[in-house]
């Protein structure tokens, strides 16, 4: 006679159990599993550059990278800079830059002052193109093309982190 209810589904469940406990722990396979990695720090005063080398896997994968901090931005005349991500030292080509811009029109010249606002910000995307090994991953500040240089920090009396994760394509 079979057991019904309650009876059966215990044993089933035992029995499956039973089974998942014989066959020992799941093989790992690097390839399949994701792998993140996260660099933060705390600053009271501006953070010059964040780097962080990150062990990629495969070379047919993509590295998705997430910059968050405070940008700030100041000048007197109109100005602009840009935020962007380089690894081993070059800008991401495949498919595009990864990068953000700041943009101020002016200060405040009559108040002979600047505006000085610090923004908690993020500069994120998928770099494509990058083979198995060590990279090296940046968050650098640049100039706008035909903008005026402008008095830019990063990292300001709040957390700055760079996250990295390798996605299979």
């Amino acid at each position: 006679m079979r057991p019904r209810g309650r009876a059966a589904s215990a044993q089933l469940l035992l029995g499956l159990f039973l089974v998942l406990l014989l066959q020992g722990p799941a093989k790992s396979n690097a390839s399949e599993n994701p792998k993140v990695k996260q660099k933060a720090l705390i600053r009271q005063r501006e953070v010059v550059d964040l780097e962080c080398t990150f062990t990629k896997m495969r070379s047919n994968s993509a590295l998705r990278v997430l910059f968050s901090g405070s940008l700030r931005l100041k000048c007197r005349s109109a100005c602009c800079q840009r935020w962007y991500f380089t690894f081993n030292g070059a800008e991401c080509s495949g498919p595009l830059p990864i990068e953000a811009i700041i943009y101020l029109d002016q200060g405040s010249p009559e108040l002979n002052s600047t505006i000085n606002i610090h923004r908690t910000s993020s500069v994120e995307g998928l770099c494509e193109g990058i083979g198995a090994g060590l990279v090296d991953v940046a968050i650098w500040v640049g100039t706008c093309s035909d903008y005026p240089k402008g008095d830019a920090s990063t990292g300001w009396n709040s957390v700055s982190r760079i996250i990295i994760e390798e996605l299979p394509k």
